[in-house]
């Protein structure tokens, strides 16, 4: 066998195995794709999470944390059961809220929390960790507030 005809042998070997790679890669990503949207769901999140949370509001004036336990129901629903903040300085104990979620087929979800006088905050976040933890970001605009979720088990 001449050189040629084994160069273009080793060059027609190397494209055909890089072929099965990425076929193998792309089959790979769709049944990842496929087992998520079956698993990212509402009942992904179920029970008590333990959450914190820092950062600004007012347009970055004001500094603001926030510790919570809030109840998810698997259904869309959250319960806060306890909750303090701290905001310019004022400090609030023995906070209660409620709130909706929606998972999304790529495990991402969307968090809304009612506050008070028909305000919501929203959210964003990234659930990780088989559903025991959720990081997030506020997505109003006149916040810089990111915190996480995590699966308490009692």
């Amino acid at each position: 066998m001449s050189l040629k005809n084994r160069a273009l042998t080793t060059v027609f070997s190397t494209l055909f195995a890089l072929g099965f790679v990425s076929v193998g890669t792309l089959v790979k990503a769709q049944e990842l794709t496929q087992k998520q949207s079956s698993y990212c769901t509402n009942r992904l999140l179920q029970g008590y999470y333990g959450s914190t949370s820092s950062g600004f509001t007012n347009s970055g004036a004001t500094p603001f944390n926030l510790v919570f336990l809030d109840k998810f129901d698997g259904n869309g629903n959250i319960i806060g059961v306890n909750g303090s903040s701290s905001s310019g300085g004022v400090i609030t104990q023995n906070l209660s809220d409620t709130g909706t979620y929606k998972v999304n087929n790529d495990c991402t979800v969307t968090i809304n929390f009612n506050i008070s006088k028909g305000e919501i905050s929203r959210n964003f976040g990234v659930i990780v960790h088989g559903g025991k933890k959720i990081i997030y970001i506020s997505t109003d605009a006149k916040s810089n507030i990111s915190g996480t979720f995590e699966k308490v088990n009692y």
